[in-house]
């Protein structure tokens, strides 16, 4: 009798995805090629900290928009263990939720942009987060103004030692990572904008995403059933 293989290393990719777009997708799937994942996730918020939750999209409908996204793409998940979140959505509460669940037995690489990754000490209990996932830090190839990943790895968390070009590493703890990876600079602050504008979304998210945020009316003040 043969045993189940285990299941494969998973990263976590969350945010508010308001809407999802080709930036955040071209972000999943680059971290996934390089560290050789069997999936990544991507986890709407349903109470991003930073937001009160009337200036969002209702959960639903990101989480639809995120469907809608990734339909068809093997590599792309989407898990919606916030959406009975009952407050703000920490991400630390969120892994420790996966680990405990639908992620059990997983090894999990958490997924910052550079400049959240800056911000870290105003994230609730951000100390403990490679207790529970590999931290991948990703800086984006020509942006404007790169972040110093190496002072802060060693502002943000002074146990970890760089053991390699870009990987930090401290006893009994997941490892930090930094990738520098050619993702677009697109943001959904920008796809709002042309959206209440009723202005072309293509090259800027997915055809499907563009159908339902039209068929919605979502970012025009008049979103319908």
């Amino acid at each position: 009798m043969t045993s189940d293989p285990p299941p494969g290393p998973l990263g976590i990719l969350g945010g508010t995805f308001d809407p999802p777009h080709h930036g955040h997708l071209a972000l999943a799937r680059s971290v996934g090629e390089r560290l050789g994942l069997e999936r990544v996730w991507l986890i709407p918020a349903a109470w991003p900290p930073h937001k009160p939750p009337y200036a969002i999209t209702p959960f639903p409908l990101r989480a639809a928009m995120i469907q809608a996204a990734i339909e068809g793409d093997p590599r792309l998940g989407v898990s919606l263990i916030e959406q009975d979140t009952n407050g703000p959505s920490f991400s630390i509460d969120t892994l420790e939720r996966l680990a405990a669940s639908e992620a059990k037995g997983r090894r999990l690489y958490f997924i910052i942009g550079s400049d959240a990754f800056a911000d870290l000490p105003s994230w609730h209990r951000f100390a403990e987060l490679p207790r529970l996932a590999s931290l991948v830090v990703v800086s984006r190839i020509g942006q404007a103004r790169p972040t110093r990943i190496d002072e802060l790895m060693r502002r943000h968390f002074p146990e970890f030692a760089p053991v390699a070009d870009g990987r930090w590493q401290a006893a009994d703890k997941n490892d930090l990572l930094h990738l520098n990876l050619p993702v677009a600079g697109i943001s959904s602050t920008e796809v709002r904008d042309l959206a209440r504008r009723g202005e072309d979304l293509s090259g800027l998210v997915p055809a499907p995403v563009a159908e339902l945020i039209a068929r919605r009316r979502l970012y025009t003040g008049q979103a319908g059933p």
